[in-house]
């Protein structure tokens, strides 16, 4: 029985980056720093089962507007019910590698992320998928636009602070989470230098 547990946890974390759903207090962690008065242009990367996708959607404002990407539509039912019990929001599904979603300049005012980035990690290619991921975050991120991802273990600062070129804007601990969990928070700095983006293949949006 523990050696399933512990294949289940470990299968979780290295596909999901995930155990459980994401705590009340990790969500709120995150969230806290965004301005929801405001119209928002909002992306989520790795929405799960939409923990927080929810408050996300309860907390935008009808002008705003989200986009969720999420590669596994194993997840779509989910998403799809919270979608379907706010009507008024503007709500879109992706099934899709973030990298063919963040294709147009500065277009987001924040993007939210639940990529276990320590997973993408290679050495044979000097972790060039994790830099492919986190120059697309900066590359789709408007001048002071705010970039919140959250880790398990305190890894992946120094790779997000050399894309963004500047040191993280923040970093708290929130202790009441399975697994505990430490929330990054990053700024785009002014007239930042954006990396080419490749063409990419079509987009898969589940509507």
């Amino acid at each position: 029985m523990l050696i399933q547990l512990y294949r289940h946890i470990q299968r979780n974390i290295k596909e999901d980056g995930l155990i459980v759903s994401s705590s009340r207090f990790l969500v709120s962690a995150m969230l806290k720093r965004v301005d929801f008065s405001r119209n928002l242009r909002i992306l989520e990367i790795g929405s799960g089962r939409g923990a927080i996708t929810d408050q996300l959607i309860q907390r935008m404002s009808n002008g705003s507007s989200l986009d969720i990407c999420e590669i596994k539509s194993e997840y779509n039912d989910s998403i799809h019910r919270l979608m379907a019990s706010h009507p008024d929001k503007q709500v879109a599904l992706y099934n899709s590698c973030v990298t063919q979603l963040l294709t147009r300049p500065g277009h987001y005012d924040v993007i939210i992320s639940s990529l276990p980035l320590k997973n993408f990690e290679d050495a044979a290619s000097a972790n060039a998928f994790l830099y492919q991921i986190l120059n697309a975050v900066q590359y789709g991120l408007r001048e002071g636009g705010l970039y919140l991802q959250y880790q398990y273990f305190k890894s992946n600062q120094s790779d997000i602070e050399q894309v963004f070129g500047k040191s993280m804007d923040d970093v708290s601990f929130v202790p009441l989470n399975i697994l505990p969990a430490f929330v990054y928070q990053m700024s785009k700095p002014a007239a930042m230098a954006t990396p080419a983006v490749l063409d990419r293949a079509p987009l898969n949006e589940s509507s």
